[in-house]
């Protein structure tokens, strides 16, 4: 940011010289690359601004630093014009198509204007600070524009037919040309700014040839908004048109100032270029912003910075960088924050405001900050077990984008979720509805590095959307891919759930529900029979929607309520006293039988003794009839008070297999 040090004494009051006045700002956190000297005793100071301070993209913005650096108040102008009894509303209309794109849109009229060269002292100031002056009306928007960091444009009103505004997306192929000639074909992704029938400026990047102002223009109509910070950055970026007000509005413009920058703009205007302006203005868009409240314990600032400060020297550094104090005492202080400071939005901004102005310098060296290790929260030490059992089944560990491509982000999704996916706009990403739409895409960029058998994990949150709602649902998810067969992978979901001691809780039931899944080898993973996740093998047609010559074996899992339900506490058990009875069976079933039937069936025998149940192999064959399948499993049976005869394991297999044949049919296979 280009500042002419003369330009900034109008708005403080100071004595200091150019250097020592770059000295200053520098000490306070806004550095002076460079100094220049210019003509009368004029100094140019390069301010590097950084992204969380657009206030400082204006001299005003650098002027506030500076008066609460020094201890001194901001003057800002008065302004005044006077105003003809035309109404700007009888004369333009402004229609907004798309809010979120352009939140704020305002319009004045200034009729009778002459068109020619700035005066000196307006050329001089934009001069100074890098800007070539063109002429009045143009002039006295970038003047505003480097005053307050607030872009203006100034349309000639002849070219805009019928004196209508319309906010809206580009219609597809929509022709435009700008003010530098440069001719474009627009998309839907590029938002303009259009009269009645066709586009004549780039929203918040490039004003167009038809409506610019020239030597004949006589009534201006004199823009001022707010628009999208993407939404500009995606169009300047596409179409290679950076501009001064591009980089402003990328970095957010305050809305509560636009009002007051095109008030200035006007008595500027009538001032080089005469005319009058129309009485009122034309208004479009949503309220205002509330100011935000922030409070900021007193203490904080020693625990963060090693450094007392007493409450009322914080309360008087907040008070002269013009936040609003409500309350102040030794132990806290709140404010309301000025809408010109985004930036400020928790307690830790504020206590960096403090250490600013009152001194980095102060911040003593070799004071050792006290610092307290808390204890791990449940969630992390669920992270840490299960990080930990992945990676000894050769997992590694992925971070993928939360957006990407809108084909991409419904993959894996079940079959009962209809609802549009959240795009991202000005683009064709959205968000994706399963952390498995990036574990694919990590698959795929290692099997074409040469890693095909890698195997990959993620934990993050996908994004489901809700017909009907605004947003969607955020989960937290625990998502795995691989090369390994089904049963491998059943077995790597087995481990991490016997690790956070849910082993015994755990089912898998055959489904449907996911089209992207082979329906032979896709099972919905339950806790305590609610649904938990699901694992399959992915079908042909997805693998190769990400370009994979194989369909690996994934698995998703809410991770949410693997943290709730995870039990962490260790037990301890007694090694058993007495010895346990082995019993293998091989049970005929029909084909549709799953493992959670046979569990299920063998619970109801109500069998004491039942130590466990295992699975053991699936036979299909000659042995086994059309249509069923033959299931070898293995019981471990024992008795905590006494060794079990074979009588009574028996008795206890009879049992079992009269509850498998009355709930799955099962019988014996010979």
């Amino acid at each position: 940011m280009n500042v002419s040090y003369d330009w900034l004494k109008d708005y403080v009051e100071t004595d200091l010289g150019y250097v020592e006045a770059a000295k200053v700002l520098t000490r306070i956190g806004l550095n002076v690359d460079s100094l220049e000297d210019l003509p009368d005793g004029d100094g140019m100071l390069d301010v590097e601004v950084t992204q969380n301070r657009p206030d400082c993209l204006g001299h005003v913005g650098v002027a506030r630093e500076l008066a609460a650096a020094l201890g001194t108040k901001v003057r800002l102008p008065e302004v005044a014009y006077p105003e003809s009894d035309e109404k700007t509303e009888d004369a333009v209309h402004v229609e907004i198509e798309d809010l979120d794109l352009c939140p704020l849109y305002t319009a004045r009229l200034i009729r009778g204007v002459t068109v020619g060269p700035s005066p000196d002292w307006l050329a001089r100031r934009l001069e100074a600070v890098g800007v070539r002056p063109v002429n009045n009306i143009v002039d006295v928007t970038n003047y505003v524009l480097m005053e307050t960091g607030q872009p203006l444009h100034a349309f000639d009103l002849a070219g805009i037919h019928d004196g209508r505004i319309v906010v809206r997306r580009a219609r597809d192929g929509e022709h435009f040309v700008a003010i530098d000639h440069t001719e474009h074909d627009l998309t839907p992704q590029r938002l303009v700014i259009a009269d009645a029938t066709h586009a004549v400026a780039l929203a918040g990047v490039m004003g167009g040839a038809e409506t610019e102002i020239s030597d004949s223009t006589t009534d201006v109509l004199l823009e001022a908004a707010v628009f999208d910070p993407l939404s500009i950055r995606n169009t300047s970026r596409a179409l290679a048109m950076m501009s001064e007000s591009s980089f402003r509005f990328e970095r957010r413009v305050d809305p509560c100032g636009t009002d007051w920058a095109s008030r200035r703009a006007c008595q500027l205007m009538v001032e080089a270029a005469g005319g009058v302006v129309a009485r009122g203005v034309v208004a479009v868009g949503v309220p205002l912003p509330e100011p935000a409240e922030l409070v900021l314990r007193v203490p904080r600032i020693e625990t963060l910075l090693g450094l007392a400060v007493p409450g009322d020297v914080a309360a008087e550094i907040l008070a002269r960088l013009e936040c609003e104090v409500l309350e102040a005492t030794a132990e806290r202080i709140h404010v309301r924050v000025p809408s010109w400071r985004p930036d400020l939005e928790r307690e830790v901004d504020l206590i960096e405001e403090v250490a600013r102005h009152h001194g980095y310098d102060k911040i003593p060296e070799g004071r050792r900050t006290p610092i307290t290790i808390s204890a791990p929260t449940k969630a992390e030490r669920v992270r840490e077990i299960v990080g930990h059992v992945l990676t000894a089944a050769g997992y590694f560990e992925a971070i993928t984008f939360s957006f990407t491509g809108r084909d991409h982000a419904v993959r894996f999704r079940a079959s009962d979720v209809t609802a549009d996916p959240l795009t991202c706009r000005g683009t064709t990403l959205a968000l994706r509805e399963s952390l498995l739409a990036g574990v694919m895409e990590s698959l795929r960029v290692n099997r074409g590095a040469g890693e095909a058998d890698a195997k990959l994990f993620e934990v993050a949150k996908r994004f489901v959307p809700v017909e009907g709602q605004e947003l969607p649902r955020e989960e937290q998810m625990l998502a795995l891919a691989g090369p390994d067969d089904f049963t491998t992978v059943r077995g790597v979901v087995e481990a991490v759930m016997e690790a956070l001691r849910l082993g015994g809780r755990i089912a898998f039931a055959a489904t449907d529900r996911y089209p992207d899944l082979e329906p032979c080898a896709a099972a919905e993973i339950e806790l305590d029979a609610k649904p938990l996740g699901m694992i399959g093998r992915a079908t042909e047609e997805a693998a190769e929607a990400f370009d994979l010559d194989e369909p690996p074996v994934v698995a998703e899992i809410r991770y949410e309520r693997l943290v709730e339900a995870a039990d962490l506490e260790p037990t301890a058990e007694p090694l058993p006293h007495f010895p346990a009875i082995t019993r293998d069976l091989a049970l005929i079933v029909d084909e549709a039988v799953t493992w959670s039937d046979v569990e299920r069936a063998v619970a109801a025998a109500e069998v004491l003794e039942l130590e466990s149940l295992e699975p053991v192999d699936v036979y299909r064959g000659k042995q086994v009839p059309p249509g069923k399948k033959s299931v070898a499993v293995r019981l471990i049976l024992r008795s905590p008070d006494a060794t079990l005869t074979h009588e009574q394991a028996d008795e206890m297999q009879a049992r079992i297999l009269a509850a498998l044949d009355e709930t799955v049919g099962a019988v014996l296979r010979a």
